[in-house]
């Protein structure tokens, strides 16, 4: 079909990949499966819905394939799969910070993937166990923190049919009997299993955080876990650069090719301590032949990167931190120190993809107290680098609406930038967040065309002829670029289950667009050639 998106491919790929971060590995011989539970972390979720960041996967104990995914509120703190019938119980919960314990008690059907929360009132339940008479043992905490955190109340539920077992079935109330110690709440050998499971070819990987695709056909990737990794137009991996800290946030591709210029943004663990201590954040550029690293720049806190298609890079600061921003040359000299303001920190910097010139957001502008998008002019034979503003980032100053700035896309005389909103005077149902696509004229701003939703953004890339906007929830949305029409939806899935997306990128030239997920994948998708001419909702989906 002329606008089919397909996953050719999944880089990174491998088993139980779709859980992140390992709390919890059980297997099930009777039943073929393995049932594993993990965290993927933080996503900062804008607009409506909530983001669940726990996952309890269930996979073919044969292939390792994943049979059901069931995203879950609370972390997993134990598992116990029913000694005859297809069932498993999961036992959720957390300190909420406060006062009080919240869990669930769920009850996993291994063939249907269905789930019960077989729990009246949200409690944390921290141990399991099925007894001979066909009871379900638990172990129940307190209702707040006065209760303790190391110990609960021991509870037994009996039920004729388990496998029709209603929810809301247990009433946390009742347990009453005295207080024993809880034990732990996680799997400490869940990594020896996941390696000897998969004859140790399990590692550890985390949310892609940027992604670039030089000209021959490579994919840079930098994230959680990762400075920088490269992989060949063959799918296979190069060369990687693990990290010792925290992770790297930004990569940006040279235009040759041959060097990234990569932000890290580290931490070192003390010694004596065991802490984690902050380290200076690092702006390294490295070779993309080898991983070597050809130059350093050491600034105080992580920084916006400007940059332009010829060469042209601003290391710009964020946030309350002083420090000048520095310009590099195409030669990747120091060029200039500039005395720009700090970038805002509630909102992320202005990331312009494709562009001639260096675009960054700052405030207030001349005529007004809001933001405006600016631009560096570098140096050259009439004189040094200057700074000019170019127009308001808000382009209706009737609306009520406030825009923050995001990924944007310079095209033929046209920006195209997008990112969340906010509507001081909206009510909570009807929504105060969301998120924009803009189309503005250059160089004046004047808006041609704006397109909204609630679904949380994660990136945006795209030509002439089509915008790839891609959200958290993994939907792409492909818009007309030049009316904002859309022209086509997709879901983005592996192995038959919804992805989260953070970072995108797209080649025109290569007809491809990569995007970088939550769990530390990266989905390499063709693109159509064909014109786009009808809208059309499908799933995208790699085997």
């Amino acid at each position: 079909m002329p606008d089919q998106l397909t996953v050719r491919r999944i880089l990174g790929d491998q088993p139980f990949a779709e859980i992140g971060r390992p709390v919890w590995a059980v297997t099930d011989e009777r039943h073929g499966c393995v049932i594993a539970a993990g965290d993927l972390g933080h996503v900062m979720w804008r607009g409506t819905g909530h983001w669940l960041a726990h996952r309890i996967g269930v996979y073919e104990a044969d292939t390792l394939r994943p049979r059901h995914v069931v995203a879950s509120r609370y972390s997993v703190c134990a598992i116990e799969p029913h000694p005859e019938l297809p069932l498993v119980a999961v036992g959720t919960g957390r300190y909420d910070g406060s006062w009080d314990f919240e869990g669930q008690l769920l009850l996993l059907h291994l063939e249907t993937g269905c789930v019960t929360n077989l729990l009246s009132k949200s409690r944390q339940v921290r141990h399991l166990r099925w007894l001979e008479d066909g009871r379900l043992a638990m172990l129940l905490s307190p209702e707040d923190k006065d209760g303790g955190f190391r110990k609960g109340f021991e509870l037994a539920v009996a039920v004729d049919d388990w496998l029709s077992a209603p929810a809301g079935l247990v009433d946390p109330d009742e347990a009453r009997h005295p207080m024993v110690e809880s034990g732990l709440l996680y799997d400490p050998h869940v990594r020896d299993t996941l390696a000897r499971l998969t004859e140790d070819r399990w590692r550890r990987r985390a949310e892609v955080r940027d992604l670039a695709v030089p000209t021959d056909g490579r994919v840079l990737a930098t994230g959680r876990h990762t400075d920088l990794e490269c992989w060949d137009p063959s799918g296979t991996l190069r060369w990687t650069l693990p990290t010792d800290g925290e992770g790297s946030v930004r990569v940006e591709a040279a235009p040759d090719g041959e060097s990234a210029w990569v932000t890290y943004q580290g931490y070192r663990r003390d010694e004596v301590t065991g802490r984690l201590v902050d380290r200076a954040v690092t702006v390294q550029r490295i070779s993309t032949a080898d991983g070597g690293v050809v130059d350093s720049v050491d600034v105080p806190s992580v920084p916006a990167l400007c940059a332009a298609d010829e060469g042209w890079l601003a290391l710009r600061p964020q946030g309350r931190d002083p420090h000048a921003t520095l310009l590099f040359a195409p030669t990747h000299q120091e060029a200039a120190r500039l005395d720009l303001a700090p970038s805002r920190s509630n909102s992320p910097a202005l990331r312009v993809r494709h562009s001639a010139r260096l675009l960054y957001v700052d405030g207030p502008g001349p005529d007004d107290d809001s933001p405006w998008i600016h631009t560096i002019d570098p140096p050259g034979a009439h004189g040094p680098a200057t700074l000019r503003p170019l127009f308001p980032l808000r382009w209706d100053p009737a609306s009520a609406l406030q825009p923050w700035y995001g990924p944007a896309v310079e095209l033929t005389h046209t920006l195209i930038h997008a990112g969340r909103t906010y509507d001081p005077g909206a009510t909570y149902a009807e929504g105060r967040e969301g998120t924009y696509v803009v189309s503005r004229r250059l160089p004046d701003g004047e808006a041609r065309w704006v397109h909204r939703t609630d679904k949380p953004l994660a990136d945006l890339d795209g030509d002439e002829r089509k915008m790839y906007v891609v959200y958290l929830t993994g939907e792409v949305e492909i818009l007309d670029s030049a009316t904002g029409e859309l022209r086509a939806r997709h879901t983005l899935r592996a192995h038959g289950h919804p992805v989260t997306p953070l970072s995108a990128a797209f080649r025109a030239d290569q007809q491809r667009l990569i995007v970088g997920t939550v769990d530390g994948r990266i989905l390499d998708c063709s693109v159509p050639i064909d014109r786009i001419d009808t809208a059309h909702q499908s799933s995208v989906e790699a085997s």
